[in-house]
């Protein structure tokens, strides 16, 4: 299992990918188009989880994510809870999506939501 943290932002976003050790996999700047994402989880080969903090937003980053085969489930993260970004002194996109990619591995994301993907129906906007 693969586990990617995403610092989401309106134009782009950072992902950065996880093994089950914890040892970042791939890290990189995407376009916030179906085709950078599809292929950054095509080439980690194996199914991932992905997190993103949640936003006014959130729906568009999903939407994108839920309909890439490779990911298995998304998770929100309630955004003041996540204190590890908050209040890091040195803070940038790399960073942060890192640091959700680990929480997400450890099964700390804190009062988020997971949706398995592929399965818009359990989304109610």
């Amino acid at each position: 299992m693969n586990y990617v943290g995403i610092d989401y932002h309106k134009r782009y976003s950072h992902a950065t990918a996880i093994n089950e050790e914890g040892k970042v996999i791939r890290s990189k700047r995407l376009e916030n188009k179906p085709e950078a994402f599809q292929t950054f989880f095509k080439d980690l080969e194996g199914p991932s989880e992905a997190v993103l903090e949640a936003s006014r937003t959130w729906g568009v980053m999903y939407d994108l994510l839920e309909a890439i085969d490779e990911v298995e489930s998304v998770q929100l993260a309630h955004s003041q809870k996540v204190r590890a970004i908050a209040e890091a002194k040195i803070k940038t996109d790399k960073i942060d999506a890192e640091i959700l990619a680990q929480l997400l591995r450890a099964d700390l994301i804190p009062g988020g939501l997971t949706f398995p993907a592929n399965r818009p129906a359990l989304i109610k906007r």
